[in-house]
């Protein structure tokens, strides 16, 4: 099971203002396990997470041979296009939330116990969720791939159904993805594995350990 501890900006001796200039900070963590096989296409994942005991800033950086972005409207069904996921479950709660972004940064935000008995959040608090995205077409030799960015301030009141007063020490279980259900190769990229016949992100048993500093 893997762990992830999740710098605390607020400790840090360089003293970076800004949204996006707050990771770098950080180094970069890999999404590189494929529990249900690898497509043929080639795929590049990594992820930073940090916190200011408020918000916690979350910045995938993926490169890979096609996007979708169909869906504009929060808590659409995102998976289906280009998508990055972010699942927690905070102490020892047996609820957790999914957040899932596609590329151009709409959001699907719900909460509960397992894939199936789970409440949507209102697009009122996810509006509070600063995203900023990035796409750019990428030439390569015969290879052409799409390398897009995501930058992600998650705040505190996001966590709706939590009573969360501050992120400092907080433990966690966590599991970040990438998926593409609808692309024409998709695929279910994890950052700790998952065993499991079917693709499945909501088997909470697979999260790993995740420590707020």
């Amino acid at each position: 099971m893997k762990k992830i501890t999740i710098p605390n900006t607020t400790k840090s001796s360089t003293k970076e203002k800004g949204f996006k200039k707050v990771f770098k900070l950080f180094n970069y963590n890999n999404l590189d396990q494929y529990p249900w096989g690898k497509t043929d296409g080639y795929q590049k994942i990594r992820f930073k997470i940090a916190h200011d005991n408020n918000n916690i800033y979350l910045h995938y950086n993926i490169i890979e041979p096609e996007i979708i972005a169909r869906y504009s409207k929060h808590n659409d069904p995102v998976c289906k296009d280009s998508c990055v996921e972010f699942f927690i479950a905070f102490e020892e709660d047996t609820n957790y939330y999914n957040f899932e972004f596609n590329c151009i940064g709409t959001c699907c935000l719900k909460w509960g116990p397992d894939r199936h008995n789970r409440q949507s959040i209102d697009s009122q608090i996810i509006n509070l969720i600063k995203v900023k995205t990035k796409i750019k077409r990428v030439h390569k030799k015969e290879l052409t791939t799409f390398n897009w960015k995501i930058f992600i301030k998650i705040p505190l009141k996001t966590f709706y159904y939590s009573n969360i007063k501050s992120l400092e020490n907080i433990k966690a279980r966590a599991n970040f993805y990438k998926c593409g259900d609808d692309l024409s190769k998709p695929h279910y990229i994890t950052w700790n594995n998952i065993k499991s016949e079917n693709p499945d992100f909501h088997l909470k048993s697979y999260f790993g350990y995740a420590k707020f500093n």
